[in-house]
């Protein structure tokens, strides 16, 4: 005799992924509107040759590794990857179901290291 309940399958089908958007203007936007506070003397770059292979650079002021790491947002098929840059180095930092995750781990890490540039600068000798 079966135990399974009428009208349920044994097996669900799993979900479907749907691939993200393609990066553009609008979350240019958004991302500097949102980092402005945090790091406001980055710039935030729309690159790319088409919509499916743009994405969001980040930089640090004067565009130098010593006032901090660049980052780069790219599109993949079902994400968004966070990627950072710094002395020829690029380290994966995550890949994110929206920009808006992302961007909360972005602000997390600029707010860090615009600290610690802004306490190198007022060291006491």
């Amino acid at each position: 005799m079966s135990i399974r309940r009428p009208g349920y399958p044994a097996n669900p089908e799993p979900a479907l992924a749907v691939p993200v958007r393609p990066i553009g203007g609008s979350d240019l936007d958004y991302v500097r509107r949102t980092l402005a506070d945090v790091a406001p003397s980055w710039t935030v770059e729309l690159e790319g040759i088409c919509v499916d292979e743009a994405t969001l650079v980040l930089l640090p002021e004067d565009g130098d590794d010593a006032n901090g790491p660049s980052f780069m947002i790219s599109q993949e098929n079902y994400l968004y990857r966070l990627d950072q840059v710094h002395w020829d180095a690029m380290t994966e930092l995550g890949s994110f179901a929206s920009i808006a995750d992302l961007v909360i781990v972005l602000r997390i890490r600029l707010a860090g290291s615009t600290q610690t540039n802004d306490m190198a600068q007022y060291t006491i000798h």
